[in-house]
């Protein structure tokens, strides 16, 4: 399989070349090791230096953990029938099931927004780190490592030149690299530039996403039949639109079996600004 970095049979994507990965390297090894000394890190939370964030505001985030629904991933306590929540109950989901590490509300939202539209792509790393932990437990839920392949809700290019990263390839990244690297690549593109979601909604996210995302056929193309599902990385599930989206559009076009997973989720009725 060919992509932006080919998955080797041992692990994640190592691109030897390309524009992509000098510009990762550069990024990660001499721009932000200087910015860190020039100007120190501040807490997301509370402002404090020296840590992207304090041990107090890290204290306060709130763990979705194994009670939400296993299909939808609605953070819990909820009943469920028949492994269903009232929220999905009836309702035609692209996806196979979704986790989240942490509910979309206070230090979670911010470091959230900060590493969306805050241009510290640092962050990914931090919240890669916080969320491991559910990441690999869920992954560990759906197959074993070299059965599951890692991947991410793409950007298109122009917002990702104007913002220099997509968030969700950075923490998708920095997930499946961690001491037993995970299986990683991209395989769908964002053909079309939309607005941003923000202030849309239900109805108008999904509207927004309609037909925007498609498979990448170079990158599928002699996908390895090892990988028997595939695990689809966002920075935070909000409506849902798209997870449901990007999923429906793996699911024509692979045949694989996606299941979703992002640092933070919203609870349903509550208004957020992202996704």
């Amino acid at each position: 399989m060919r992509t932006e970095g080919a998955v080797q049979p041992g692990g994640v994507d190592t691109a030897p070349g390309g524009v992509a990965s000098v510009a990762r390297w550069w990024r990660d090894s001499l721009v932000e090791p200087v910015l860190s000394v020039l100007f120190p890190p501040r807490c997301v939370g509370c402002g404090d230096f020296e840590a992207h964030l304090c041990a107090s505001c890290r204290a306060t985030l709130a763990e979705v953990g194994e009670n939400g629904c296993p299909r939808c991933g609605e953070p819990g306590p909820r009943p469920l029938v028949a492994g269903r929540c009232s929220h999905c109950m009836g309702a035609h989901l692209a996806y196979a099931g979704a986790r989240s590490a942490f509910r979309h509300q206070g230090v979670a939202r911010r470091l959230v927004a900060e590493f969306k539209f805050g241009g510290q792509p640092v962050l990914g790393r931090l919240m890669a780190d916080l969320a491991r932990p559910a990441f690999v437990d869920y992954a560990l839920s759906i197959g074993s490592p070299d059965q599951v392949l890692v991947t991410w809700v793409p950007s298109h290019r122009a917002a990702q030149r104007e913002r220099g990263y997509n968030q969700a390839e950075v923490l998708a990244r920095a997930l499946a690299g961690g001491s037993r690297p995970l299986p990683l690549a991209g395989i769908v593109r964002k053909r079309v530039a939309t607005k941003h979601q923000k202030g849309l909604g239900k109805a108008g996210r999904q509207s927004n996403l309609r037909g925007v995302f498609t498979v990448d056929e170079r990158a599928v193309r002699g996908l390895p039949s090892r990988y028997q599902a595939l695990l689809l990385v966002d920075d935070v599930f909000t409506t849902g639109a798209t997870a449901r989206e990007v999923s429906s559009v793996l699911v024509a076009g692979i045949g694989r079996p996606v299941h979703v997973f992002t640092f933070s989720r919203a609870v349903a009725g509550v208004a957020e600004g992202h996704d």
